[in-house]
């Protein structure tokens, strides 16, 4: 695996943000911020359209600060008209954190015993110590944690202290509201499969993202600030740069697991939910997928012969705009 997987913090950042159900678990309480003033948003979207069926596609930020505002009036009409909302996973089911809960105390720590700070070498163990100590987690909480555990913990962690909370994203509330409207729900993943994502790395794969994670901490903030802005004003360019690139050019195996594997399977569902009859749909899944990539979901719907369009508003120049002939 290359050295140079988390070169990009912002995209290490985002890739732990797409999975706020580990994350919640995860993340400690920070103290107190002062109620800061509201930012709007108008995240990534996308309409996808054949002959009797449209769907809107949302690109969303799964841990938000709770001062924003990104219900355009695109997206309220898209989730007024939406006959089915899908999401990557039922994250309020009742047994999704339970099952979040045994999943990692099963496979997220070391069986044999073995401490992070023994199997890291000096410099890093010594990073690790330094790093925990900021975010204010005990290091014995995290020592004896298997290295993509920690990596998640301690990213959520970090995203935790720039005042984004896993209550406040994208996902979370719009699932409830979506409840509450009475839509029918679709989900692509279990959170079982989301999990094995994580707990099936090979060994050397898992202490990579940890250690090459730590190696750029430094970076975090700015390129995490960065990212978010990139979503908050719809640029989907910038998302597929600072979130997929680095994966995309310098481990490959990982991208195809992350990102390429899972686009397949999504766009397989919604083809056959588009050719099955008429009807409107909200898909919400992360930023990261929808960009104007060739890997994305957007462009595989096209490459089927789907209508494919940026939809609603942004900041940034539309990308990847595609019509079937």
């Amino acid at each position: 695996m290359s050295k140079n997987i988390a070169r990009s913090a912002a995209g290490i950042a985002a890739m732990i943000a797409a999975f706020a159900v580990i994350g919640g678990a995860a993340a400690q309480e920070t103290a107190p911020r002062a109620e800061p003033t509201v930012q709007y948003a108008t995240p990534p979207m996308w309409r996808v359209a054949d002959g009797d069926s449209e769907f809107v596609l949302l690109g969303t930020f799964h841990i938000l600060p709770p001062n924003v505002d990104w219900r355009t009036d695109s997206l309220k009409a898209a989730l007024a008209a939406a006959d089915t909302v899908y999401f990557e996973v039922d994250s309020s089911a009742p047994e999704t954190q339970s099952v979040a809960t045994r999943v990692t105390m099963l496979e997220g720590f070391s069986q044999n015993g073995a401490l992070l700070t023994t199997t890291l070498d000096e410099t890093d163990a010594l990073k690790l110590r330094d790093i925990t100590r900021s975010l204010g987690l005990p290091i014995t909480a995290i020592d004896p944690m298997r290295p993509w555990f920690a990596f998640l913990t301690l990213s959520v962690q970090f995203i935790v202290q720039q005042g984004f909370a896993p209550g406040a994203g994208l996902d979370t509330v719009l699932l409830a509201e979506s409840h509450t409207l009475g839509k029918e729900l679709a989900f692509f993943e279990s959170i079982e499969e989301q999990l094995a994502l994580f707990t099936d790395l090979p060994p050397e794969t898992e202490k990579a993202l940890l250690v090459l994670t730590l190696r750029d901490w430094e970076n975090q903030t700015a390129a995490f600030a960065l990212l978010y802005n990139a979503w908050r004003t719809g640029d989907v360019d910038a998302i597929d740069v600072m979130m997929n690139e680095t994966m995309r050019d310098q481990a490959p195996e990982v991208y195809e697991r992350l990102l390429v594997e899972r686009n397949i399977a999504w766009v397989e569902t919604l083809a056959n939910a588009l050719d099955d009859g008429s009807g409107t749909a909200l898909v919400a899944v992360g930023a990261g997928h929808l960009t104007s990539g060739a890997d994305s979901v957007p462009a595989l719907l096209a490459a089927k012969g789907y209508e494919v369009s940026r939809y609603g508003d942004w900041t940034s120049t539309p990308a990847n705009d595609n019509k079937a002939n």
